[in-house]
């Protein structure tokens, strides 16, 4: 063989090989620990205003096409801080806005992403969970080159598996109001389609002469009235691995603490406990889980008219369990109360 030939074949296997590069590196391809993708999760509020309506939203068009090119532009946005000012050195970063529903695993990831020239194609895969939840986001950072000051960015979503949900009952929700001075209030329950059982019987509304001591005369029936007593259908509550286990024979000290610092009042406490011991007490372990405020206000909505000042919602999903299992225990915000107060407490079984 001449080595003009051996010359020319040394060139072919080299034009493969930088052929076959270029095609790989612009495939999409798994994403590993080693990939440029930082995860934050602590933009501003005012970079982007939910909106029940998604298109409305505020910065929409920015938030999908948007790179940071240095740290100052990404510190006005971001609070973690998990880039340094040496990151910008010779790279961007490019947003990328995920828009879930919050019944959905947490920590998603990108699972593939590929880049042509100012464009990026993203996939997500994830598992979606059963339960009635307000949307939810994740912002994701892709580092890129210098150059790259703009980019148009495609998401692709895809739910890889879906838990069936058994329809539950939203048991005892019942409200208290608490005015500063005697008020005529109207309550609305927004998704009255689901409510199956009401006292006083609930018609489009409730109308009410509320007390600053939590008497309230009903407007219609003038009788007099602690609190507004429903009940609700299809609600969905689930066992996850956020909670807390507890012995059925610690319900009461287990209640009172964790009562007092969601803001219930020992009264409010009292009732409550009252309500749900007999549930609870005779069962080895429970599991228990203090539902989100999201989630709450997404089953159920209250239009309350005049506006309370403050509104705290408690409902305790539980499950009776044979034998103790190991959770990451809730973490449960407190709530102060002040001016006009709405309380509401309720619950659900999980169903198996």
């Amino acid at each position: 063989m001449s080595n003009k030939h051996l010359y020319l074949i040394c060139i072919s296997v080299i034009v493969v090989i930088i052929v076959g590069t270029i095609v790989f590196n612009n495939v999409i391809k798994p994403n590993n620990p080693d990939d440029p993708i930082v995860t934050s999760y602590s933009l501003h509020k005012d970079f982007i205003k939910v909106d029940r309506d998604y298109e409305t939203r505020s910065m929409n068009r920015i938030e999908k096409n948007y790179v940071f090119t240095n740290y100052q532009e990404y510190s006005e946005y971001f609070d973690d801080h998990k880039l340094g000012v040496n990151d910008f050195a010779d790279n961007n970063y490019v947003l990328i806005y995920l828009d879930y529903d919050g019944c959905s695993e947490r920590d998603i990831l990108p699972t593939d992403y590929k880049i042509d020239g100012n464009n990026l194609e993203v996939t997500v895969k994830y598992r979606s969970t059963c339960g009635v939840c307000a949307p939810d986001q994740e912002y994701y950072l892709l580092k890129v080159d210098k150059s790259i000051t703009q980019m148009n960015v495609k998401i692709n979503s895809i739910v890889v598996s879906r838990e069936t949900c058994m329809p539950g009952v939203a048991y005892k929700p019942i409200i208290y109001l608490y005015p500063n001075k005697k008020t005529n209030v109207n309550v609305k329950l927004v998704n009255s389609d689901l409510i199956t059982v009401s006292y006083p019987k609930y018609n489009n509304s409730w109308d009410v002469t509320a007390y600053p001591n939590g008497k309230l005369i009903d407007n219609q029936t003038h009788r007099e009235l602690y609190g507004l007593y429903w009940e609700g259908k299809n609600y969905s509550s689930k066992f996850t691995n956020e909670g807390f286990v507890v012995k059925g024979e610690d319900t009461i000290k287990f209640l009172e603490e964790k009562l007092s610092v969601l803001g219930l009042t020992e009264r409010e406490s009292n009732e409550f406990i009252i309500y749900w011991l007999p549930k609870l007490e005779n069962n080895k372990y429970n599991y228990i889980r203090f539902e989100d405020i999201n989630t709450i206000n997404s089953y159920m909505p209250l239009e309350v008219t005049p506006t309370p000042d403050t509104i705290i919602r408690v409902y305790m999903n539980y499950m009776p369990l044979d034998k103790y299992v190991s959770v990451k225990e809730q973490r449960l915000e407190s709530v102060t109360r002040k001016g006009f107060t709405l309380v509401e407490w309720g619950g659900s079984e999980i169903l198996k």
